[in-house]
């Protein structure tokens, strides 16, 4: 059969087998004419089946030919083969290469329109890998399934998983090396049955690190170690039960990785929770450094010294979108936002890596219910930290506006693990195709090819490590790199507390309109993580809604149980400054002279022992400095205060010990449940759903009601009841004004009880009151508070809480030694 273009007419003798062929696989003739050129055959009757079958055939023949000819015609290689016009666009691409016109380009038959196509397009590549070859000859990464579950975080997959596990056997430790003009692929160690991923590369280029999980259930996640030039492998962590994944190099020698050590489970699914630890080169001396609620990834060190990744959070507010890029130094402290704490969009912010010497970031931008892969962005926090103020989509550049995606970035090409080369170019893991369609449903399949380009910011790109077969992941160039500078660590181990300082509680955006002098007080709350998942309710709000596992409250009420630490008091000047626990997620309040809250934190922070951090004001842009003063702070001249208590010991807030004696001494008298009064009595309702014993009181006093008709019921509250009103779980991700809800604005208190509806009410017990609100009305002072549990479940929380205890064990072992350590 021979091809010939006239002009752009293609003149081809097609049989009806051909035209027949049209029909039913969607392939046109021009299609089949171009797939013919690019194999230098005819396509079997198989390869004919559907346009992606044959593309598949056209990239095993040549795959960097068909990914050019992909870019230049910004199609995807099955619509191309599916359209009319394939031999037009195929001509205008060659004329845009050669830079010939396309009446000579269409004079030439398709060999040789191909082959001066080639040829433009090896020189072009010539050009723009000239620097990857010259600085990146080698490459390491890991090959697997693409990662992520029914949310992005939840790669785990451990060997005893309490609900969702997500694994795919096969897995291979892969090096890529330049020679002869062609990038070829050398398979270092792989494993048939488990899953290896994670590479890195330590800053002398002579050890690989990476993750290795050698089977579903008699293995699980684990950090190893290979020598760079005689390949030996040596394991550096391990336990069934636990997994330790997402490793990277540490400037000082250590190692930082997540891990499930914590022994917690998401406040809003069945899955285990991962944190950021770290352990010396040898895998030894492991400690937990973050102390989140729910799941944490991708740990980068940037060329300055400091450590990115993802922090999921959503205390008081809803799960969907907080996802934000969080920063810390080597040693943990310093644990603050960098991009997106307080916004809808991006909904994640997953796989940053900063520019080297330069303030951005690129990152991906994805979902929460999706896989990890999404969009390419490039975040520049000098311009703006929230919504579409700092990012740029790229590859292409492009409008960027901040929108509410749930599935963000999956509905086109896909892009993951970018390594930044400067401001420009970068190299990426990439689908030009995206996720198929079945039915016209997005299909998310975990086996999606994605290959190793190399790319800059316009989208123009040149194929390094084929797509064909596993997924790549992370890929990190396999040579020396300069180490960021040292910066001294003042973490004292030995002591169990640090200290905050807070400028101005004015300052910022979260007070705004508030007078000065109205805080008085700073309340310090803890926060209790659950083991295990037993029960559940739900939540829906202005954030979206969310399943709540092992609840501590009615639905839409506190996500965690919360636990009363001690409140400071504010200065006239806005200052404040104390002394609280370390290693504890606390979040903050301010309060007025009644003890009532104007401002809630909504996220939380934590110290590492003898840390000294500090802040401007509430909620204040990262990119704003310290006020001007020529006189210290009301709050510094006097020094750190102890906290004072909350009316009582440190302890997590109940209700039936809290607010139903109150209840029960004032109010359910009268309030007995007969018609035309409120039922505030200490009647059990237990909740077959939630697997609790609610008071009646406490079901009246959050107006909650069964939310589906079928049972079992699960009661969910009324956050915006007039009469009675929170700070729902399900709230948006923007800053919340000042007063939005709670005790301040709820009628129970302005209108009635503050006016002497119940006379015999003491200060204490209104302002205990108050507090149940402000805390988003929590019912359990910790997960097996009212319990409705059976055997079974008691059992199932006991050797979560066993195994957790285990894990503190080793990280308590570990703070003892260091402070040992500073001592001599």
């Amino acid at each position: 059969m021979q091809y010939r273009i006239g002009g752009v007419v293609c003149v081809v003798i097609w049989g009806l087998a051909a035209l027949f062929a049209w029909g039913e696989s969607g392939i046109t003739p021009d299609g089949l004419a171009l797939a013919a050129v690019l194999m230098g055959r005819d396509a079997t009757e198989a390869e004919r089946q559907t346009p992606q079958a044959l593309w598949r055939a056209v990239e095993a023949h040549d795959e960097v030919l068909a990914d050019w000819l992909c870019q230049d015609l910004t199609i995807t290689g099955p619509k191309l083969l599916e359209s009319v016009d394939g031999r037009t666009r195929f001509l205008l691409a060659v004329a845009a290469a050669t830079g010939k016109p396309s009446e000579e380009v269409g004079s030439a038959d398709y060999g040789a329109a191909l082959a001066a196509y080639r040829s433009a397009c090896k020189q072009r590549r010539a050009r723009r890998l000239a620097r990857v070859k010259a600085e990146f000859p080698r490459l390491v990464y890991a090959r697997h399934f693409v990662m992520g579950g029914s949310h992005y975080a939840y790669t785990e997959a451990l060997s005893d998983a309490q609900a969702e596990r997500n694994f795919r056997a096969g897995g291979q430790l892969c090096l890529a090396e330049w020679r002869d003009g062609l990038w070829h692929e050398t398979v270092l160690t792989e494993t048939k049955e488990g899953v290896i991923r994670d590479a890195d590369v330590d800053y002398d280029g002579r050890a690989i690190l990476f993750s290795l999980k050698r089977s579903d259930r008699g293995d699980d996640y684990h950090l190893y170690e290979m020598d760079a030039a005689t390949r030996e492998i040596r394991p550096l962590t391990e336990g069934l039960g636990i997994a330790d994944y997402e490793g990277c190099y540490l400037p000082d020698g250590r190692i930082l990785f997540n891990s499930t050590r914590c022994m917690q489970i998401v406040d809003c699914w069945w899955t285990e929770v991962s944190n950021l630890y770290r352990c010396d080169r040898d895998g030894q001396n492991i400690l937990r450094l973050t102390f989140d609620q729910v799941h944490l990834n991708y740990p980068s060190v940037t060329s300055d010294g400091r450590v990115l990744y993802t922090r999921w959070e959503y205390n008081d507010r809803s799960q969907m979108y907080p996802q934000p890029l969080f920063q810390m130094q080597l040693d943990g402290t310093q644990q603050s936002a960098v991009y997106g704490e307080n916004s809808w969009f991006p909904t994640t912010i997953i796989h940053a890596r900063g520019v080297p010497g330069s303030s951005k970031i690129f990152a991906i931008a994805t979902g929460h219910h999706s896989r990890q892969p999404g969009e390419l962005i490039l975040i520049d926090p000098t311009r703006g930290r929230q919504e579409a103020e700092g990012v740029t989509r790229v590859a292409p550049v492009r409008p960027t506006k901040s929108v509410i995606i749930d599935a963000y970035g999956q509905e086109a090409d896909l892009f993951a693990y970018p390594y930044p080369i400067d401001e420009r170019t970068l190299l990426v893991t990439y689908n030009p195709d995206g996720w198929t369609r079945v039915d016209g449903k997005r299909h998310e399949n975990r086996m999606t090819g994605f290959g190793i380009y190399w790319m800059d910011i316009d989208g123009q790109r040149e194929l390094l490590v084929s797509r064909r077969g596993l997924a790549c992941g992370r890929s990190v160039p396999l040579r020396p790199r300069p180490r960021p500078p040292a910066r001294p660590s003042f973490v004292d181990y030995a002591r169990p507390t640090g200290t905050f300082y807070v400028q101005d509680v004015y300052a910022g955006p979260a007070m705004e309109g508030v007078a000065r002098g109205t805080v008085r007080t700073l309340r310090v709350i803890g926060l209790d993580y659950r083991a295990a998942g037993i029960g559940s309710n739900g939540n829906g709000g202005p954030g979206g809604g969310a399943l709540i596992s092992t609840p501590p409250s009615v639905g839409n009420g506190a996500w965690d149980p919360k636990i009363l630490i001690g409140d400071a008091p504010v200065y006239a000047d806005g200052s404040v400054f104390f002394t609280t626990e370390a290693r504890t997620p606390l979040y903050f309040m301010l309060l007025d002279d009644k003890g009532r809250m104007v401002q809630t934190m909504r996220s939380w922070t934590s110290l590492q022992p003898g840390e000294n951090a500090s802040c401007v004001g509430c909620h204040e842009s990262k990119n704003s400095v310290p006020l001007a003063s020529a006189r210290p702070t009301r709050a510094l001249a006097a020094g750190p205060r102890q906290l004072a208590p909350i009316f009582g010991p440190r302890r997590g807030f109940s209700f039936l010990k809290e607010i139903q004696p109150i209840l029960n001494t004032h109010c359910a008298g009268c309030h007995d449940g007969r018609p035309d009064r409120p039922d505030l009595t200490a009647t059990v309702v237990t909740d077959p759903a939630a697997k609790r014993h609610w008071t009646r009181a406490y079901l009246t006093l959050t107006h909650a009601r069964p939310d589906q008709k079928e049972p079992p019921a699960r009661w969910r509250g009324v956050p915006d009841h007039a009469i009675l009103n929170w700070v729902s779980a399900a709230s948006a991700p923007p800053i919340q004004p000042p007063r939005s809800a709670g005790s301040a604005t709820s009628k129970l208190f302005n209108e009635r009880l503050d006016k002497g509806h119940c006379k015999t009410l003491k200060p204490d017990d209104l302002a205990r009151l108050a507090l149940w609100v402000d805390l988003g009305v929590p019912f359990c002072a910790d997960y097996t508070e009212a319990a409705a549990w059976s055997p079974e479940e008691w059992e199932k929380h006991r050797r979560a809480m066993a195994k957790r205890e285990a894990a503190d064990a080793v990280d308590r072992a570990t703070l003892h030694a260091l402070a040992k350590e500073r001592d001599n």
